[in-house]
């Protein structure tokens, strides 16, 4: 569950659920308890996350109703796959969990139907091939310990790689 900061009427749903799902019974899930544990403080990860909401920098190529922070995708990546792991959004909308799964190296495969935000999803990834906004990123996320300092996590060199999947 993620604690929603975005709160604009006075009574209004202030949690998120965040649905884990696995392909079949068959299939253990993953869970970096280390990583989560050690982002916390040393303490066990609890099951309502105060992550910050979403920054104007998270909106620099436009809005999207239902938009999540960055820190959201990034801690559930973490989480839940391992550096290299491919991550499939089937409702990719402003490309949030794109630009994370890229921030940590992991390969992702977004559809989108809505050429609004088709064009906003190829607009972030290009902002994120900019050296010095992918390093600003990095570092807003690890101050707000989402992820680890840079010494301390993978994040893939190979930037230049699209995985021979278009941006259409």
């Amino acid at each position: 569950m993620w604690k929603n900061y975005n709160q604009n009427m006075a009574l209004t749903y202030s949690t998120e659920f965040i649905i884990w799902a696995r392909k079949s019974q068959k299939v253990a899930h993953y869970y970096n308890y280390e990583l989560m544990k050690q982002l916390n403080g040393d303490k066990q990860m609890t099951d309502v996350w105060q992550l910050p909401a979403i920054g104007r920098w998270e909106k620099s190529c436009g809005k999207h109703p239902t938009q999540k922070p960055l820190g959201v995708l990034a801690r559930l990546i973490q989480a839940s796959t391992q550096p290299g792991a491919w991550i499939l959004d089937p409702f990719n909308g402003s490309a949030t969990t794109g630009i994370a799964a890229n921030l940590l190296g992991r390969k992702y495969l977004g559809l989108e139907i809505e050429d609004e935000f088709l064009s906003m999803s190829k607009a972030r990834r290009k902002e994120i091939e900019n050296i010095n906004i992918r390093i600003d990123y990095l570092e807003r996320l690890a101050k707000a310990k989402v992820i680890l300092p840079a010494d301390n996590f993978f994040v893939a060199d190979d930037t230049d790689n699209d995985y021979n999947v278009p941006w259409l």
